[in-house]
């Protein structure tokens, strides 16, 4: 066991929201203590209350502000947005400066160690990383691949299977290692409140829901819904070069074609071998908004 019982989920969003849930089942089974979740705003903060955890709200440019809310915190597990992912530095320095033992960044989707500039991943590169060794505090990444119960119903990135219209680029038979978000946090928190230190720290962790394609996942759907999906195949060569101009749904896109696989097959889920993670089609009909 990890021995950790105190934890802090920054943002309760699209995929904090999940691990918030988990932890909160492990803390009505009397495994761990504390569940704080940092946030900004006041909204929502009763409906946390009401589940069983601690909402704070918390001013990220004030280093007193983190500092109290992290007191007594052993593990912080950060699902900030690419939009905000800069506030992670200041909150691992107040984690540091609080004894925090743990510090999970927001790298999930993609590996963000072996990113190029030639092949494009989720996720932003590991200079957070690089500052958590700086300051001696021990870290753990969770490698998960595009959120399969999520990604399809998101059509400003070309997937609205909800209406029935996918677009794929190239030609769909791309490989790529899928998992929902809540066998993300089912995974994210067996890893930190089991595993001891010595397999936790500084440690990245490839998780796999399922290793398939996209026209793989879209024939099974039809199959199993009965309805029909209107898919465009986007030329490569078009989608490659939007990629290389900076446009981010083309940079997404490209990657489901391309850049789908993070590691082997025998590189997943190794830490939790009764993992038993949901395929892609379930989690897409599992989906709620």
């Amino acid at each position: 066991m990890s021995g950790y019982k105190n934890f802090a989920v920054v943002g309760a969003g699209t995929l904090g929201k999940f691990i918030i849930d988990e932890l909160l089942k492990e803390k009505a089974a009397g495994k761990i203590d504390k569940v704080v979740v940092l946030t900004r705003s006041v909204n929502g903060n009763d409906a946390l209350a009401e589940k069983g955890a601690k909402p704070i709200v918390v001013d990220y440019a004030s280093s007193t502000s983190l500092q109290s809310a992290l007191h007594g915190i052993d593990v912080v597990i950060s699902t900030i947005s690419g939009l905000a992912i800069a506030v992670q530095e200041p909150l691992s320095d107040a984690a540091k400066a609080v004894g925090v033992k743990l510090f999970v960044p927001s790298e999930y989707a993609g590996d963000t160690i072996n990113r190029t500039e030639e092949g494009p991943v989720f996720g932003p590169k590991n200079e957070l990383r690089k500052h958590l060794e700086q300051i001696g505090l021990p870290w753990a990444v969770f490698f998960t691949g595009p959120f399969s119960d999520w990604i399809l119903y998101q059509p400003f990135l070309g997937f609205d299977i909800g209406n029935g219209k996918v677009e794929v680029s190239g030609t769909g038979d791309g490989v790529v290692s899928w998992t929902s978000r809540i066998d993300i946090a089912r995974y994210v928190v067996y890893a930190t409140t089991v595993l001891p230190p010595s397999k936790l720290h500084n440690r990245v962790f490839k998780i796999e829901g399922e290793r398939t394609s996209m026209n793989k996942v879209l024939a099974e759907y039809q199959v199993r819904t009965g309805k029909k999906v209107e898919i465009t195949y986007l030329p490569l060569e078009e989608v490659e070069a939007k990629a290389k101009a900076g446009d981010i749904k083309s940079i997404l896109q490209l990657v489901f074609e391309l850049y789908g696989e993070y590691g082997t097959e025998e590189e997943m889920n190794v830490d939790w071998p009764d993992f038993n993670p949901e395929t892609v089609v379930d989690a897409i009909l599992s989906y709620k908004a």
